[in-house]
C-alpha cells in the first residue's frame, strides 16, 4: 500500500499544479491576446469625454435645447413662412424665389428640418434612455478605479499562479506546493465573489447595450452624416440672424427693436429659437465634435472582448476559471492534509 501511495501522490501533485499553472497562464495571456490594453484605453478616452454628457444637467439642457429648436422650427413652418408672403406683398411662388435667391442656407435649412431634426431627437432621446447604461459601464470595475485596471485583473493573478505552480513543480518543495494551492484557491474565490460584488453582469450588459444603440452613430459614415445635418444647420442660422432676419425687418419697414416685438407677439416660439440660437448650438456641436472624436474610441470599447464576443462573456471569464481553481485548490489541500497526517516528513516531500 505505501509503495502504491509513493507512487499516485507524485501524480496527483503533477496534475492538480500542472492545472492551476495552466489557468494561470491563460489568465495571463487573455488580455495579451484580445488586444486588451489598447482596448481599455479607449473606454477611458470615450467615457471621459462623453461622461459630462450623460450628466443629468447635461441631459435636461440638450433636450430643453432640441424642444426649443422644434418648436420654432414648427411655428416657423406653420406660421411664419406663410404669413410672411402677405406682409411682404408677394405671392407665396415670389416669396420662395425671394428666399432661395437672397437666402439660400436658410431655404435649403428650412426644406431639410423634417429631415434633420427627427434625427437630432432621436440621438437625444437615445442619450436619455441609455444614461442609466452609461453610467453603470462607466463604474467598470468599481466607481474609484479606471477601466485600465481591468486587464491586470488577469495579469497579475495569472502570473503569480504560473510563477508559484510552476516553481513548486519543478523544486518539489510542499511549502511552494502549499502555496500554490492557497494561492490558486484564494484566487479562485476572488474571481467567483468579486464579479457578483461588484455587479460585473450588470454593467458588462450595460456596456452591450450602450454599444447597440450607439453603434449606428459611432462609425466613420454616422458621424459623417451627423455633421453634415450639423453643418446645414450651423449654416442657415447664420444667415438667418445675420442677413435674413435685418432684410425682412427692412422689407417691414421696421427698425431692429420693432421687428423683434412684431416676431415676439405673433411668433413667440420663432423669436425665442432664434434668441437662443447663439447658446444651443454650440452645445450642440461640442456633442458632435464629441462623437466625431472618439468614433475609434466607441470600436475599441464595443470589441471587448472580442468583435465576436459581447461584453457579458467577460463575466464567465472571471467565474469559469474561479471555479476551476476552487476545485484544483481545494482537491490539492484536501490531500495534502490528509497524507500529512498520515505519512513522514520524507515521505510528504513526495505528496502535494
Amino acid at each position: 500500500m505505501n509503495d502504491q501511495g509513493s507512487k499516485t501522490m507524485p501524480l496527483r501533485r503533477t496534475v492538480v499544479l500542472g492545472g492551476v499553472a495552466a489557468i494561470g497562464a491563460v489568465l495571463f495571456l487573455f488580455p495579451l491576446v484580445t488586444d486588451m490594453m489598447i482596448k481599455v484605453q479607449g473606454v477611458e478616452h470615450l467615457t471621459g469625454d462623453l461622461r459630462a454628457s450623460f450628466k443629468p444637467r447635461a441631459l435636461a439642457q440638450t433636450r430643453a435645447d432640441m424642444d426649443m429648436v422644434q418648436a420654432m422650427s414648427n411655428q416657423l413652418q406653420s406660421q411664419t413662412l406663410p404669413a410672411l408672403p402677405n406682409a411682404l406683398v408677394m405671392s407665396p411662388n415670389q416669396f420662395h424665389d425671394y428666399m432661395d435667391q437672397n437666402f439660400p442656407d436658410v431655404a435649403s435649412g428650412i426644406d431639410q428640418l423634417d429631415t434633420i431634426l427627427p434625427k437630432f431627437d432621436a440621438l437625444v432621446t437615445g442619450l436619455e434612455t441609455q444614461a442609466p447604461n452609461f453610467r453603470n459601464a462607466d463604474q467598470i470595475p468599481t466607481n474609484f478605479l479606471p477601466s485600465t485596471v481591468v486587464p491586470f485583473l488577469f495579469l497579475i493573478p495569472g502570473a503569480v499562479l504560473v510563477l508559484l505552480a510552476v516553481g513548486a513543480l519543478s523544486r518539489g518543495r510542499p511549502g511552494l506546493s502549499r502555496a500554490a494551492l492557497v494561492a490558486g484557491f484564494a484566487v479562485g474565490l476572488m474571481f467567483v465573489i468579486a464579479p457578483l460584488v461588484l455587479s460585473v453582469p450588470a454593467k458588462a450588459k450595460a456596456v452591450d447595450d450602450l454599444t447597440v444603440a450607439f453603434g449606428p452613430v459611432f462609425t466613420d459614415q454616422g458621424v459623417a452624416a451627423v455633421r453634415s445635418d450639423m453643418t446645414v444647420i450651423a449654416a442657415m442660422s447664420d444667415q438667418l440672424q445675420t442677413q435674413t432676419v435685418p432684410a425682412l425687418a427692412g422689407a417691414l419697414k421696421m427698425d431692429p427693436g420693432q421687428f423683434q416685438d412684431f416676431m415676439g407677439q405673433n411668433f413667440s416660439d420663432v423669436a425665442t429659437g432664434i434668441a437662443q440660437l447663439n447658446a444651443i448650438l454650440p452645445r450642440f456641436e461640442a456633442l458632435v465634435a464629441g462623437m466625431e472624436a472618439n468614433v475609434g474610441n466607441f470600436q475599441l470599447a464595443a470589441n471587448i472582448p472580442t468583435a465576436s464576443h459581447a461584453a457579458t462573456t467577460l463575466t464567465w471569464w472571471f467565474i469559469v476559471p474561479g471555479i476551476a481553481l476552487i476545485l484544483l485548490g481545494g482537491i490539492g489541500i484536501a490531500g495534502q492534509s490528509r497524507t500529512s497526517g498520515v505519512s513522514t516528513p520524507e515521505q510528504t516531500l513526495e505528496t502535494v
